[in-house]
């Protein structure tokens, strides 16, 4: 038998028909479907089919009614010492198993009606609809914005579902959006003029949203056009192999793997992008994914990084890609070469676990694997050689192109470069400095002179190209490109002064009006080919290698700092230097040193932990450790705690708990007092996560006892906080309160505002439970306006839920449930969930009581204001 509530509630036999069934009991049935499962009991099942008032016979008919039921559903409906529970799904659960599979359609197919229609009025079936009601607002508006981006027709569909509910918003702005792109501006700004009308029958006006798009619509945007979302922007024309764009785009729609290859400087990721861009609109989504820095076998976990997929707690990094790149996915590989068996074990695993997704790989040679096809890209043909020559020298020239006795010599040279465009490229360049001639004899020179010193030709005219715009420099521009090598990365005018052993200014400006150094977003580069080829002239004692590692260490040695804007600041440049910190690390593991890679990885682990890139931090520190002797030192006993935090923010609290005691036991060794205090502190922490709440406190006494014996203030601070969150994980509130009042006064002493306001919203926690309201608002506030301040999104979440749950004891369930659901869509885009099992409890209650507090129009009236509502707008409510 089947159940449904997606429109008229109705219970349908073995062939499909409707079982006839009187009002009572089609509104028992809806409750009990409503459990989900649960027990419901005899009273809560007469307050819900007899809203209004209870006949004296109630119990009674009750009976009937269930009895009446089970004949007809069977043995799935149960008697429990709860009440009554019916043991079955429904398309309901259908439904929201096909939305969490991203089946839209199926999902949404499944609909017939309002949810639960006919199944009464009653507080239960009220909230299950309520909430089916959003969940289908949310997979309409996720239907809508993957056929838009995938540019596929939704008007119709968009117009039935506005026509139904013509003051919804969202709905409104993709069908004003879809109408724009389909040359339908008029009807676009008619829908908004109607929706502006229908709102002022309510008495509001619409949203922000709505009215810029109405705004954007009349002066044509060129915005609203539709995006190539994960494509990078052309910095210049694609000019010739549209034969070459042709042919790979039909090989690849009959593979799954399509590999690229050629020389360095052959165009494979030029070609590469031109394709995606080609057939974005055949894809749900498109990634690219740049390697040339990765320097590790973590290629998954670049990939994840790079596509937005974050890593959960205990599941493999190739599962949670599998879900995030589900759907009809094309990604791209750019630059394999250098991580070839890594690639090709990666896509190995990566295509059977995602049905829909396309891969295509650059690389100086295949993958190797089964079913790839291999295109090899050559150099450009003549002409379109000689109009790429022509259309970079007009640049280069500032307008000004090709002399008219320039163009047969500039055939000539194409030809000797084999129509490779970077070399073609360069050559154009240095027509800023010299004549067409001198480059042709230079250029001959070079060819002849690199002739047979590589086993595949292409290499030779690429390496030929190079050679003569190095011969052009100077011996400082020489040293200086040469060492360059070093970065895997960007790299800024100090780092290159560091690794050079001077002033890299005259040289360096030098290199980039050259083009052998690219200038990006303030920081250089060197394309791939050119940190090849300096790093094949840097020879093995060159002091810029261990310059780079320690330019790396000292990068590192300092810890973050505590305030918002220098936090913010601090994770983008080490997210510029982060393939330069992987080549440094790398390099200093493999050449005897093994101590300086410890102490780069671990001063990276709090980069790692706040990027969600725990399994890889886990793996460096991991290498690290095993590469350096096991004797007690400071730096070991910080990367052991380093590791026991990346392991237990990772879920892996068993390793935790045994790298936390590895490193106590170390500082216990060396007497190192500090280090002891921080050592316990963590495990305080991973033993509270256990519930091993006796250990638990037993490790933040000890530290405490340290601390105060040390008179370090941050540290005394600290233990109080983490020790008092252990005792109110107890329900030991009058003990709680006076160590989270103490841990404030101390952060307070010390300047630590990070500090400061984690005792705020710890304390406005205690206040709240011990019904001291308006005092726990208080704190609340003062914590919010920090993280505030600082810019740091989790706190606000804390403090905005805390100010939420409030809210809701004062009896104003509305902005409260708001605020809890705007929470809960901040915390899912973050990926930081609430673990501490007493603030989950006090969460749950709180929608509990908000959801009963409210009709089922009062709830969803909660998640359409969330809905429009930002973090910063929500935050600015609460502050001014």
């Amino acid at each position: 038998m089947r159940f449904e509530v997606l429109g008229p509630v109705r219970a349908l036999d073995g062939d499909g028909a409707a079982v006839p069934l009187p009002p009572r009991m089609r509104a028992l049935l809806a409750v009990l479907i409503a459990a989900a499962g649960h027990p419901v009991s005899a009273e809560r099942l007469i307050a819900e089919l007899w809203p209004g008032e209870v006949p004296p016979t109630a119990a009674g008919a009750l009976q009937v009614h269930v009895s009446g039921l089970r004949k007809i559903v069977g043995a799935v409906l149960e008697t429990t010492p709860g009440g009554y529970r019916l043991r079955a799904p429904s398309d309901a659960d259908e439904f929201t198993a096909r939305v969490a599979g991203d089946a839209l359609d199926e999902a949404l197919a499944l609909w017939r009606g309002p949810a639960f229609e006919g199944g009464g009025s009653g507080p239960i079936v009220a909230a299950a609809s309520a909430r089916l009601t959003e969940a289908l607002l949310a997979a309409r508006l996720r239907w809508a914005d993957r056929e838009l981006a995938a540019a596929r027709p939704v008007v119709a569909e968009l117009s039935g579902w506005v026509a139904a509910e013509p003051v919804a918003e969202p709905l409104v702005e993709r069908l004003m959006l879809a109408l724009y792109r389909a040359g339908r501006a008029g009807a676009a700004l008619e829908l908004y003029e109607r929706t502006v009308l229908a709102l002022a029958d309510y008495g509001t006006t619409p949203r922000p949203a709505p009215t810029a798009l109405a705004e954007a619509i009349r002066r044509g945007d060129p915005t609203l056009d539709r995006p190539a979302p994960g494509l990078p922007g052309s910095r210049n024309r694609f000019i010739g192999r549209r034969a070459e764009l042709d042919r790979v785009i039909d090989l690849l729609g009959g593979a799954r793997l399509l590999t690229v290859t050629g020389p360095g400087g052959c165009g494979k990721t030029r070609l590469s992008v031109e394709l995606a861009r080609e057939i974005t609109s055949e894809y749900e989504t498109v990634h690219i994914v740049e390697l040339a820095g990765l320097t590790t076998e973590l290629l998954a976990e670049r990939v994840a990084a790079a596509t937005g997929a974050r890593e959960e707690q205990g599941v493999p990094v190739l599962d949670v890609l599998a879900r995030h790149l589900a759907g009809r996915t094309l990604l791209v590989l750019d630059n394999c070469e250098h991580v070839r068996a890594a690639a090709a074990r990666f896509v190995h695993d990566l295509l059977p676990a995602v049905p829909g997704i396309r891969v295509v790989a650059t690389s100086r040679e295949p993958l190797g694997l089964a079913g790839e096809v291999v295109f090899s890209l050559e150099g450009l043909g003549t002409p379109d050689a000689v109009r790429l020559f022509t259309d970079r020298v007009t640049a280069a020239r500032g307008g000004a192109g090709l002399q008219p006795g320039e163009a047969p010599v500039v055939a000539e040279l194409c030809r000797r470069l084999d129509g490779l465009p970077l070399a073609i490229e360069l050559a154009a360049a240095r027509l800023r400095a010299l004549a067409l001639s001198e480059i042709m004899v230079r250029l001959d020179r070079r060819l002849e002179l690199l002739v047979g010193t590589s086993p595949v030709p292409r290499h030779q005219t690429m390496r030929a190209a190079i050679d003569w715009g190095f011969d052009l420099l100077d011996a400082g521009q020489q040293q200086l490109l040469v060492r360059l090598g070093v970065f895997a990365g960007s790299f800024d005018l100090a780092a290159a002064s560091a690794v050079a052993g001077a002033d890299a200014l005259n040289p360096l400006t030098r290199l980039v009006e050259r083009s052998m150094v690219e200038r990006r977003h303030g920081r250089y580069a060197l394309i791939e080919t050119l940190r090849e080829y300096a790093l094949d002239r840097l020879a093995e004692d060159d002091p810029a290698r261990e310059r780079h590692v320690a330019l790396r260490v000292g990068q590192l040695a300092v810890a973050p700092p505590t305030d918002g804007p220098a936090h913010t600041r601090w994770l983008a440049t080490t997210a510029d230097d982060y393939d330069n910190i992987q080549a440094a690390l790398t390099w200093s593991l493999e050449h005897g040193q093994a101590e300086q890679g410890l102490r780069i990885a671990a001063g990276m682990w709090w980069y790692w932990w706040v990027t969600g890139r725990m399994a890889e931090g886990r793996s460096w520190l991991g290498r690290a450790l095993e590469a350096v002797p096991a004797d007690p030192t400071p730096l070991r006993g910080q990367a052991l705690r380093a590791a026991a935090s990346l392991a237990r923010n990772s879920g892996d609290l068993p390793a935790a708990r045994e790298l936390g005691e590895q490193a106590l036991a170390v500082f216990r060794e060396l007497a190192d007092g500090p280090g002891a205090i921080a050592a316990l502190n963590n495990l305080s922490i991973t033993a509270q996560a256990q519930h091993d709440y006796e250990a638990s406190l037993a490790f933040g006494y000890e530290g405490l006892a340290l601390a105060e014996k040390a008179g370090a203030v941050r540290a005394i601070a600290a233990t109080l906080n983490n020790t008092a969150g252990t005792l109110r994980c107890q329900d030991r509130l009058d003990e709680a309160e006076p160590l989270f009042e103490r841990a404030l006064a101390r952060f307070r002493e010390v300047g630590e505002q990070r500090g400061e306001a984690a005792a705020l919203t710890n304390l406005g926690i205690v206040t709240r439970r011990r019904g001291r309201l308006g005092e726990s608002g208080d704190y609340m506030r003062r914590a919010l306006r920090i993280y505030a301040d600082l810019g740091i999104a989790e706190g606000q979440l804390d403090a905005l839920e805390g100010l939420a749950q409030l809210s809701i004891l004062a009896g104003d369930p509305l902005p409260g449930l708001t605020l809890l659901a705007v929470a809960d869509r901040e915390r899912a885009d973050l990926g930081s969930p609430i673990f501490t099992p007493d603030e989950i409890a006090d969460r749950e209650d709180a929608e509990h009581r908000a959801r009963n507090a409210l009709t089922p129009d009062g709830v969803a009236q909660a998640f359409r204001t969330a809905s429009a509502t930002s973090l910063e707008a929500a935050v600015q409510q609460l502050t001014v």
